[in-house]
């Protein structure tokens, strides 16, 4: 909450203005987010509690959100410039920049890899799945060579890639370029967070007030509410629920706002979804911390 706060008041004293925020953006995701993955991946050796049944649960309980959201956010927003928009913030969580830190803060760095690793798949299923449900709800096509083009050259994808190979492989790294590696990754978490307040806006919020309330309640409070009891339930382990927890707790993704703007949407809306969803997570996930302790003792 600190790191955002600092990141909205730069913004608002112009010591960074929107543009900066884009460049520092493509900056970490690019190359700090990248190496971060690697890092974790290859420093916390992930083969000896790797379960393929966390790895395909993630995905698997994003694309039940995304049928889900598809049948019910029509019912409630006849507007189809909005309804995009909203089943997007609903299943695209925040990984990246609020689940992984929350996952390092419960867990420690010991099963960041762990979580890279997870989240992985996630990351494809999220491509795919903005793009189909625009594409869908507006009558059109989606285009899945140029979705199979920007999976295969995102950065994220080819960090956790490198990392799988370096650490099943046991490729070693010297320790001065391992050095460098470590430091990079430390820059991505708290950049990332500060970025994330400044890019807050909170201006239209006024003509939302139905679709910011019924969306960050099904994002933040119902996708964790059957989630989390469903991996409870299939016997996961400690560490792969708190997996599951940062997963599907995390606020709306950043990016919504890009791909929203992209594809048609209405991005006024979708701006407000993740300002909105990510301030309210610092209260919704301390609250579903409060719940599942009794269930994971780590919390």
């Amino acid at each position: 909450m600190v790191l955002m706060t600092i990141g909205y008041i730069c913004r608002k004293i112009n010591f960074i203005d929107l543009d900066g925020i884009n460049t520092i953006n493509r900056v970490i995701f690019h190359l700090f987010l990248p190496v971060m993955i690697f890092y974790n991946l290859y420093s916390n050796d992930f083969t000896g509690f790797m379960d393929m049944r966390l790895i395909v649960y993630i995905p698997v309980a994003v694309i039940v959100v995304i049928i889900a959201s598809f049948f019910i956010v029509p019912k409630l927003e006849k507007d189809n410039s909005k309804q995009a928009v909203i089943v997007q913030a609903i299943f695209r969580g925040n990984l990246i920049y609020v689940g992984m830190p929350v996952m390092e803060a419960v867990a420690g760095k010991k099963y960041l890899g762990l979580m890279a690793l997870a989240i992985t798949l996630t990351i494809i299923v999220y491509n795919i799945g903005s793009v189909v449900v625009f594409e869908a709800l507006r009558k059109g096509k989606p285009d899945f060579k140029k979705i199979m083009k920007g999976i295969a050259m995102n950065p994220l994808i080819h960090g956790a890639a490198a990392g799988v190979l370096f650490t099943c492989l046991h490729i070693p790294i010297p320790d001065m370029a391992l050095g460098v590696i470590k430091s990079m990754s430390q820059v991505a978490t708290p950049v990332m967070l500060i970025m994330l307040g400044a890019g807050f806006s909170f201006s239209a919020s006024g003509a939302y007030k139905k679709q910011i309330f019924w969306t960050c309640l099904a994002r933040l409070v119902l996708v964790p509410a059957v989630m989390i009891p469903v991996a409870i339930l299939l016997g996961f382990n400690n560490y792969e629920i708190i997996v599951v927890f940062a997963a599907m707790c995390a606020p709306t993704a950043v990016n919504t706002y890009t791909i929203s703007q992209q594809m048609g949407g209405d991005d006024s809306l979708a701006a407000q979804l993740v300002a909105y969803a990510s301030v309210f997570s610092i209260i919704t996930i301390f609250l579903w911390i409060v719940v599942l302790q009794n269930y994971i003792p780590l919390l």
